[in-house]
C-alpha cells in the first residue's frame, strides 16, 4: 500500500509540474506582452485592489478542502456542507468589499480604485459557487483530471486578457481576465465532474474542527506574502507597487512555480502515510527535488536580472533589476518552507505552521517598520530586504517544529539541499566573474546574447558541478540518482534500437 502511495503522489507531483510549467509559460507570455502594453502603475493598481480583496478571502478561509483530503470517511453530507459554507463566504466578501471600495481608494489615494474594487470583488462570489466535488481529483490522487481542470480555466484567462489589454490599453484589462478566468473555472468545474452540490450545513462543526486552525494558517500566510504591498502602496504609490510585484512574480516563478504543484501532490499523499520513516524519506524526497531544480533558477535569475529585465520587460522596468536580486534568493529561501508546511499540516499538526507563518509576519512587520521610519532612503528595495531578513531568520523555526512534531532533523533537510545550494553558489560565482556590466547603451540585440549566453553557461555549469559533487558523495539515492539511471537507460534504449532502413 504504502509503495503504491508513493507512486501516486511521485505521479501527482510530476502531473502537477507539468501544469505549473504550462501554467507559467503561459503566464509568463501573458505578463510580457501586458508588460509591454501596461504601465508599471496599471499592474500598481490592481495590486492595490487585490491586497484587500485577498486580506478579506483569507479572513474567511477556512480551507474546507483541505479538511476534505484530510479526513478519509467523508461522506455526501461533508461536501454539501463545504460547499454551501464558500458559498456564503464568498458572498460575504462580494458585499463586504462592495461597502469597503470607497475606504481602500481613500487609503491608497487612488480615486480609480473604487471601481477596480467593485468590479474584482465580484470574483469570491464566482469562486465560491465552484462544484466541490473537484476536491476528489486531489483526495483520490486522481491529478490526471486535476491538471486538466487547472490548465483548462488558465488558458481560457490568458485568452481574454491579451486581447482586452489591446483594446482598452489600461488597468481594465486585468480586471476582465481575472473576472472571466473565475467564471471560466466555475463552469468547467460542474462540466468535468459529475457531482451537483446540495445546500447543506450538518457537517459545519466537524468540518471547523481541523479548518479553524487552516483559516488562522491562511489568514497568516496572507500576510507573509502581501504585507509588503500594504507598505509599498501606502508610502510609495502604484508605479513602485506596480514594480515590485512584477519583480516579485518573475524572482519567484523558479521557486513557488516549481513548489507549489509538488506541495499539491504531496500533501494528500502524505495524509494517507502511516509510517514516520516512510514520512521522513517522502519529506526528504521532495525538498531534494525541489533544490535541485529551483536553487540554480533563482540564482541565475538573481546573476542575470540586468539582462532579463531590459531584455524580456524593457528599459521602463529597470527599477525591477535589484528588487528581483533579491526578491529570487527570497523565493529560494521560502521554497524551503512550504514543503515543512505540508507536512505537518497533512500529519494532523495544523497548529505548528500557524506559528512559524506567525512569527514570520510579526518579524516581517518589525522590520519593514523600522525601514519605513529609519531607512525610508532604501525605499523599495529595504521591503525586499526585509523580506529575505525575515525568511532566513525564520527557516530555523521551521525546522525545529519538524523535529519536534515528527522527529525529522534539520540534518534532513541539510543533506536535501547541500550539493543544489554548492553547485549553485559555484555557478554564481563563475557567471558574475564572466559576465560583462550591463550599460544602457547596449543594444537589446547584444543585451539579448548575453542573456541567452548566460543562462546556457549557467545551466553547463550548474549540471557539471552538481555531477561532481554527486560521484564525490560516491553517488547516494537521491534526485541525480533518477536523473542518472534514466539518462542510463535511454541511452541504452537508443544503443539497442535498431537504425531504421531506407525506403
Amino acid at each position: 500500500m504504502s509503495d503504491q502511495i508513493q507512486r501516486k503522489m511521485a505521479s501527482g507531483a510530476t502531473w502537477m509540474v507539468l501544469f505549473k510549467l504550462i501554467e507559467r509559460s503561459i503566464g509568463l507570455v501573458s505578463t510580457l506582452i501586458l508588460a509591454r502594453i501596461l504601465s508599471p502603475s496599471d499592474f500598481g493598481v490592481i495590486a492595490m485592489a487585490l491586497s484587500f480583496i485577498f486580506f478579506a478571502e483569507q479572513l474567511a478561509a477556512f480551507g474546507f478542502d483541505i479538511a476534505l483530503i484530510h479526513n478519509q470517511s467523508t461522506t455526501r453530507e461533508h461536501f454539501d456542507t463545504a460547499w454551501t459554507g464558500n458559498l456564503l463566504l464568498g458572498l460575504s466578501i462580494t458585499l463586504v468589499m462592495l461597502l469597503a471600495a470607497y475606504p481602500i481608494a481613500q487609503f491608497y489615494k487612488q480615486p480609480e480604485l473604487v471601481w477596480v474594487v467593485c468590479a474584482l470583488a465580484l470574483g469570491p462570489l464566482i469562486s465560491g459557487a465552484e462544484n466541490i466535488g473537484v476536491v476528489a481529483f486531489r483526495k483520490e490522487l486522481n491529478f490526471r483530471k486535476e491538471f486538466l481542470f487547472q490548465l483548462s480555466r488558465k488558458a481560457l484567462g490568458f485568452l481574454i486578457v491579451v486581447p482586452m489589454a489591446l483594446i482598452v490599453r489600461n488597468y481594465w484589462a486585468l480586471v476582465t481576465g481575472i473576472l472571466f478566468s473565475k467564471l471560466a473555472a466555475t463552469a468547467i468545474s460542474y462540466l468535468m465532474h459529475p457531482y451537483r452540490p446540495r445546500f447543506a450545513l450538518s457537517r459545519v462543526r466537524e468540518l471547523m474542527v481541523y479548518s479553524r486552525w487552516l483559516l488562522i494558517n491562511n489568514l497568516i500566510g496572507f500576510f507573509k506574502e502581501r504585507t509588503s504591498d500594504f507598505f509599498i502602496g501606502r508610502l510609495f504609490g502604484a508605479g513602485s507597487l506596480g514594480t515590485y510585484n512584477i519583480a516579485y512574480e518573475f524572482a519567484h516563478l523558479p521557486s513557488t512555480e516549481l513548489s507549489a504543484p509538488i506541495n499539491r501532490a504531496l500533501l494528500p499523499g502524505f495524509a494517507k502515510m502511516a509510517d514516520s520513516e516512510e514520512v521522513c524519506q517522502g519529506y526528504a524526497n521532495a525538498l531534494s527535488m525541489m533544490a535541485m531544480l529551483a536553487v540554480p533558477c533563482s540564482a541565475g535569475l538573481a546573476v542575470l536580472a540586468p539582462y532579463f529585465v531590459p531584455a524580456v520587460l524593457g528599459t521602463k522596468w529597470l527599477a525591477a533589476v535589484p528588487l528581483m536580486q533579491v526578491l529570487a534568493f527570497n523565493g529560494a529561501v521560502l521554497m524551503f518552507h512550504s514543503p515543512v508546511c505540508s507536512v505537518l499540516l497533512a500529519r494532523g499538526h495544523p497548529q505548528m505552521p500557524v506559528i512559524a507563518n506567525g512569527l514570520y509576519v510579526l518579524l516581517l512587520l518589525g522590520l519593514l517598520t523600522a525601514v519605513a521610519l529609519g531607512a525610508q532612503q532604501l525605499g523599495v528595495l529595504g521591503a525586499a530586504m526585509a523580506a529575505l531578513l525575515s525568511s532566513l531568520l525564520c527557516t530555523p523555526v521551521y525546522l525545529y517544529m519538524l523535529r519536534s512534531k515528527l522527529s525529522i532533523s534539520p540534518m534532513v533537510f541539510l543533506r536535501a539541499i547541500a550539493r543544489p545550494v554548492t553547485a549553485s553558489a559555484l555557478m554564481t560565482v563563475v557567471l558574475v566573474w564572466v559576465l560583462p556590466s550591463y550599460d544602457r547603451s547596449m543594444s537589446e540585440l547584444v543585451v539579448a546574447g548575453w542573456l541567452l549566453l548566460g543562462v546556457g553557461a549557467g545551466a553547463v555549469i550548474y549540471a557539471l558541478a552538481l555531477a561532481a559533487l554527486w560521484v564525490l558523495a560516491k553517488m547516494p539515492s537521491g534526485p541525480e540518482r533518477v536523473v542518472f539511471d534514466h539518462a542510463r537507460k535511454l541511452a541504452g534504449n537508443s544503443k539497442l534500437s535498431p537504425p531504421k532502413k531506407d525506403m
